[in-house]
């Protein structure tokens, strides 16, 4: 019984919990100060931000330099490929069916009249560039190196990465194994600070909560709590059911996976950050049986492509303006809903305000059945439902890069199933 409870107290994710709780309460108690506490939360983002980019270039080039075969990489591309496309739709039918089936907002009869278009008036202006996906695609090339790397630009660091492992791979078996010694040692490194700057995370928690229920209040969060609980619903029936379905196929539970990836479940809660995961999953995934060719490309596209939790929102959220201000669709307009955001949730990743922008995005797209106006109702809050669209979309991305790593035949299954059963 001792060991156990010094198991518990010892582990990272006790303490995160602990100090979002602490944070909450001085949120509740002194929102005045709480408010003060933001800056520690960016801090601790933006360091993770610069170790995230050397990580994520060093375990596709190590990834592409031992794969053996182009053949190899580009069939790893097309599966994920597939995958994303497909779970992603998934999530969108899920999200609308949610919003159908349990009428979150019925009875609020807003008027669009009432809302303040000017509380929107910067994600409205960000949404015809930032959504278009061919706009995403030309913004993975980058004007500058550094750039990509200090702003944290996912999808340029993996641009590069590619060229890079593309150029070492063409250069001989010798500078191979030379180059793949010493990325390997970086790699080494890198996941080691990464695991000190982790253990800053607890205090990183508890700035998170301070700040969200100091600025907000909990009275924001119960006035729209039919909301929030529609999601909470559909984000664990999408994971446990169209994800579990997805484990099984692979061939294991998904609960025991979530116990694995339990840390950075918890760390996203607390930060309502993806990025803040990516480096410690990347790591855990390729510590436990996936391949780091797998890893590297499938979890760092993920994060732009295979949204999951932020289409369940997106789809949602339409459904429950729809409610809230008396707006009544015909089928095919929810058949048009799900192409648009199709197209327009790929360009949910790497923005600020990613998922008002897109949102607004795909309003504006739909030629004014539902007024972009609407949206206002939702910035309280956002804080809330974007820690539940992270900690999805980490799921998500995670049973992704498994699934590919078996269809793919690049996962170590043996030791895959003992490190779940431990």
């Amino acid at each position: 019984m001792n060991m156990q409870n010094k198991k518990v107290y010892q582990s990272l994710w006790f303490w995160v919990l602990v100090f979002m709780f602490l944070g909450m309460l001085f949120g509740v108690l002194a929102p005045n100060y709480a408010r003060n506490a933001k800056p520690i939360i960016d801090g601790f983002i933006a360091v993770i931000k610069i170790l995230v980019g050397p990580i994520i270039f060093l375990t596709v080039v190590s990834g592409i330099i031992g794969i053996g075969s182009l053949r190899q990489l580009g069939s790893i591309g097309l599966k994920a490929f597939i995958y994303f496309e497909t779970i992603s739709t998934i999530s969108l039918v899920v999200g609308l069916l949610f919003g159908y089936f349990f009428n979150p907002g019925s009875g609020m009869n807003l008027s669009v009249a009432q809302m303040d278009p000017l509380l929107i008036k910067n994600y409205v202006n960000h949404s015809s560039s930032d959504v278009n996906l061919v706009h995403i695609l030309l913004n993975a090339i980058p004007h500058n190196i550094i750039d990509a790397f200090i702003q944290g630009n996912t999808l340029q660091i993996l641009f590069i990465a590619i060229v890079t492992g593309f150029v070492i791979f063409f250069l001989g078996v010798k500078v191979q194994n030379y180059c793949l010694a010493k990325v390997k040692y970086l790699q080494h490194v890198m996941f080691k600070v990464l695991s000190y700057v982790m253990l800053f995370s607890p205090v990183a928690a508890f700035a998170a909560m301070s700040f969200m229920i100091g600025q907000f209040g909990i009275h924001v969060i119960l006035s729209m709590v039919t909301l929030v609980l529609t999601m909470i619903g559909a984000c664990i029936f999408f994971i446990l059911v169209v994800l579990g379905v997805v484990a099984k196929i692979v061939g294991f539970k998904i609960i025991d996976f979530l116990k694995l990836i339990k840390d950075e479940i918890i760390l996203v809660f607390a930060t309502s950050s993806s990025e803040s995961a990516l480096g410690p999953i990347m790591h855990k995934l390729t510590k436990n049986g996936v391949s780091d060719s797998v890893v590297g490309i499938v979890v760092p596209a993920g994060y732009s492509f295979n949204l999951d939790g932020t289409n369940i929102y997106l789809a949602l959220v339409i459904a429950f303006l729809c409610n809230a201000f008396n707006i009544h669709l015909q089928f095919e307009e929810y058949i048009m809903v799900i192409l648009v955001l199709m197209a327009t949730s790929k360009g949910a990743a790497g923005v600020s305000g990613s998922g008002f922008i897109v949102l607004a995005g795909t309003l504006s797209a739909m030629h004014g059945k539902i007024p972009v106006e609407t949206i206002c109702i939702l910035l309280g809050i956002d804080k809330i439902m974007s820690e539940l669209r992270s900690v999805t979309n980490l799921i998500g991305n995670s049973v992704a890069t498994v699934a590919v790593a078996k269809w793919d035949k690049q996962l170590d299954m043996g030791k895959f199933l003992n490190v779940l059963k431990m």
